[in-house]
C-alpha cells in the first residue's frame, strides 16, 4: 500500500522567529483546517499550581485585547469559523477551520488569542467554577478515581504523570491571574510552536499569510527545558483500594510504565497491545475476560507512549462481586502475551487494522493536519507516512513476544480499584 502524501508534497519551514509551519495543499477541499501546537503544558506546574497550564490556556478565549469573550464567539458564529485551544500534560494544542476565504480573519483571531490575552477576571472566575465544577463531579467517578490514584501508585510524587494536568480542587481554587499571565508569558513562544495547515490554499500565500500575522511573535528569555523523567521500574505488587459510597460497579487500572513514542520497541509493543486488549471488541481482554469469562462490563489496554514513558495499562469495569476473579483473568492475559507469540491470523488482522486505519485518516483534512502535527512533534520525518505500511508489516511475533516480556510483569504492577471495593454493593 502507497500513501498519497509524499514528503514532496509537504512544505517544511522555519521563520526567523523560530516558529515552524507545515503546509499540504488540497484542491479538492474548499476549507482550510489548522492544527497547532506548542511544546508546554502541566508538566510545569508545580505541587502547588497543578492546573495553571490548563486554566490559564483555556482561559485565552475568555477575552484579549480586541475581542471580548462574547464579541469573539459571535465572530466565530457569523463566519462558520471554528477556534478551540486547550493544555494537556506535554503539549498544548489548538486548531480551527474555515473557508479559504476567511483564512486572514481566522488568523488574525487565533493571533489575538495566543499572543494578546487579557484574563478578565469576571471571565476567568466563570471558567474556573466551571472547571471546580467538572473536578467536583469526578470525584464521584469510579473510573476518574480509579485512574487518578493508578498514576500516583505508578509515578512519583513530583513527576509531571503523577497527577493528571487539569489539576485538583484545592489547587485550582489557589490559582492567580498573575500566575495565569506569567505562564502565558514564559510558555507562549513562537520557538515552542508548529502550525499545521492542511487545504485549498498554495503553501507560499499560506505561508506568507501566517508571517504577516505570527511573525513579528518574539520569544524572550532562554528556552525552556523540555523532559519529562522515566518513572522507577515496579520491584512489587501496589495496590489501593478507594471506596466510593453508592456505587454499583467497580473500576480497575492494571498496569505499568511504559515506554516513549521514540523508543524502537514503540511498534512491537503497539502491534501487541491492539491484539491484547482492543483490536475488534477489545481484542483478547474483550473475547476472554469479558466475553467468555463474563468478569467485566467493558475491559480493554492502552500504550501511552508521548514525549513521555506513560502508562502501558488494563482499564476494566466490573461487578464488585467479581473484581479478585476479573484481576486474575487480566493476570493471566498479560502471563500469555509475555510467554506465547501471538498467532498468524491475529498479527496478521493487527497489521492491516495500523495500516489501513492510517489510511482512512489521511482522507481529511483534519486527520492529515493531525497526522502531520504528531510526526513533526515525534521528529518521525516527513517521509514517515511512505515507511509506515513497511514497519507494521515488519513487526514479527517473535518481537511482540520480546518487548511483552520486557515490559509487561505479572509480578510487579500498581493497581487501582474504586467503587465498593468490599464487594458490596
Amino acid at each position: 500500500m502507497t500513501l498519497p502524501i509524499t514528503p514532496e508534497a509537504i512544505t517544511r519551514v522555519t521563520l526567523d522567529n523560530g516558529l515552524t509551519i507545515l503546509v499540504k495543499d488540497n484542491p479538492s477541499n474548499a476549507s482550510v483546517t489548522m492544527r497547532g501546537r506548542i511544546r508546554a503544558g502541566g508538566l510545569y506546574d508545580a505541587e502547588k499550581t497543578l492546573g495553571l497550564a490548563s486554566l490559564a490556556t483555556a482561559a485565552l478565549i475568555r477575552g484579549t485585547r480586541k475581542r471580548t469573550f462574547q464579541k469573539l464567539n459571535a465572530e466565530l458564529d457569523r463566519t462558520g469559523m471554528s477556534f478551540g485551544i486547550g493544555a494537556g500534560m506535554e503539549t498544548i494544542s489548538f486548531s480551527g477551520k474555515c473557508l479559504v476565504e476567511d483564512f486572514d480573519r481566522w488568523l488574525d483571531l487565533a493571533s489575538d488569542v495566543i499572543l494578546h490575552p487579557t484574563f478578565p477576571r469576571i471571565e476567568v472566575e466563570k471558567l474556573r467554577a466551571e472547571i471546580l465544577a467538572d473536578l467536583k463531579e469526578a470525584e464521584d467517578d469510579t473510573g476518574h478515581v480509579a485512574r487518578r490514584e493508578f498514576r500516583m501508585l505508578l509515578y512519583p510524587k513530583g513527576h509531571p504523570y503523577h497527577h493528571f494536568s487539569d489539576g485538583k480542587l484545592e489547587t485550582v481554587k489557589r490559582l492567580t491571574l498573575t500566575q495565569m499571565q506569567d505562564f502565558h508569558a514564559r510558555y507562549f513562544r513562537p520557538d515552542l510552536t508548529t502550525l499545521v495547515v492542511v487545504g485549498d490554499l498554495r503553501a507560499p500565500a499560506a505561508i506568507a499569510k501566517i508571517e504577516r500575522a505570527l511573525g513579528k511573535w518574539k520569544a524572550t528569555g532562554a528556552r525552556p527545558s523540555h523532559h519529562i523523567p522515566d518513572a522507577p521500574a515496579r520491584t512489587q505488587i501496589a495496590r489501593r483500594d478507594s471506596p466510593l459510597a453508592g456505587k454499583t460497579q467497580v473500576d480497575l487500572a492494571l498496569g505499568y510504565p511504559g515506554i516513549r513514542r521514540n523508543n524502537p520497541d514503540y511498534y512491537a509493543l503497539a502491534v501487541g497491545d491492539l491484539i491484547f486488549g482492543r483490536l475488534g471488541l477489545y481484542g483478547r481482554l474483550g473475547a476472554n475476560v469479558r466475553d467468555k469469562l463474563g468478569l467485566a462490563y467493558y475491559v480493554y489496554s492502552s500504550v501511552d507512549a508521548n514525549l513521555g514513558a506513560g502508562p502501558w495499562a488494563v482499564y476494566a469495569g466490573v461487578n464488585p462481586k467479581n473484581i479478585e476473579r476479573a484481576i486474575e483473568g487480566i493476570l493471566a492475559e498479560i502471563q500469555r502475551l509475555r510467554s506465547e507469540p501471538v498467532t498468524q491470523d491475529e498479527l496478521s488482522e493487527a497489521q492491516d487494522f495500523m495500516t489501513g486505519s492510517l489510511a482512512i485518516g489521511l482522507e481529511t483534512n483534519d486527520g492529515v493536519a493531525s497526522t502531520l502535527s504528531a510526526i513533526e512533534l515525534h521528529g518521525l520525518g516527513l517521509d514517515y507516512l511512505q515507511r509506515y505500511p513497511q514497519i507494521i508489516r515488519g513487526i514479527t511475533a517473535e518481537q511482540i513476544l520480546a518487548a511483552a516480556y520486557k515490559y509487561a510483569q505479572v509480578d510487579h504492577y500498581a493497581l487501582s480499584i474504586a467503587g465498593p471495593v468490599d464487594g458490596k454493593a
